[in-house]
C-alpha cells in the first residue's frame, strides 16, 4: 500500500488514479469522474501553482507536516489525496482551515460561490516574484524616482528581446 510514494515525501501532488487503480505508474487522468468538485479543483490548482521557494511543488506529506506543525488538523496522505482527486467532496472543516492557512488563501477560497480569479492571480504573482531573482530586482528599485524605474523596465524589455523572449505585458496602471 505504500507504493504511492516515490521517495521521502516525494509523491506526486496530483495522483494519476485513485484506490483500485490497476497500475500506479500510469499518468492518465481518471475519466470516470466528470466533475471532481470545487474543493478538488481548487486543491489541484493550489498544489500545481503554489510552490516552495526553490520552485518545486509541495508533496502531500510536506503540506500535512506544515499543517500539523502550525497546530492544524492531523490528516492522512490518503485523506488529502481523496480531497484532491474528488473522491471526498465534504471535507472536515479543520482540514479545510489547515489547508487554507498552509496555502495562504482565505477560507472562502474553497466556497463554491466564491470567485477565485483574484486569489489565483495573486498566487501567480507571488510565484513570478520568487522566480529567478525577480524579487531582488524589484527591491533594488525601491526609492527610485518613476523615471528611473521606467528606464530599468526599458532595459529589461531590451534584454528580453535580445534573449528572444516575447514582450512582457505591461501593468494596467503603467502609462507610456
Amino acid at each position: 500500500m505504500s507504493e504511492q510514494t516515490t521517495g521521502a515525501g516525494e509523491e506526486p501532488a496530483i495522483p494519476a488514479g485513485t484506490a483500485g487503480s490497476a497500475s500506479s505508474d500510469e499518468q492518465s487522468p481518471q475519466p470516470k469522474q466528470a466533475d471532481p468538485g470545487v474543493i478538488a479543483e481548487r486543491l489541484q490548482y493550489l498544489f500545481e501553482n503554489k510552490r516552495k521557494p526553490d520552485g518545486k511543488k509541495y508533496s502531500y506529506r510536506e503540506a500535512i507536516r506544515a499543517i500539523e506543525a502550525s497546530g492544524g488538523a492531523s490528516i492522512s496522505v490518503g485523506y488529502l489525496s481523496q480531497l484532491v482527486t474528488g473522491v471526498r467532496t465534504n471535507p472536515m472543516m479543520d482540514a479545510v482551515q489547515g489547508l487554507a492557512k498552509f496555502f495562504e488563501v482565505p477560507l472562502s477560497y474553497f466556497d463554491a460561490h466564491t470567485d477565485t480569479a483574484d486569489t489565483n492571480e495573486q498566487l501567480k504573482l507571488v510565484a513570478a516574484i520568487r522566480h529567478a531573482g525577480v524579487q531582488d530586482v524589484a527591491m533594488r528599485t525601491v526609492g527610485l524616482p518613476p523615471e528611473s524605474v521606467k528606464l530599468i523596465l526599458g532595459m529589461i524589455d531590451r534584454v528580453r528581446a535580445v534573449e528572444g523572449l516575447p514582450p512582457a505585458e505591461p501593468e494596467t496602471d503603467t502609462d507610456e
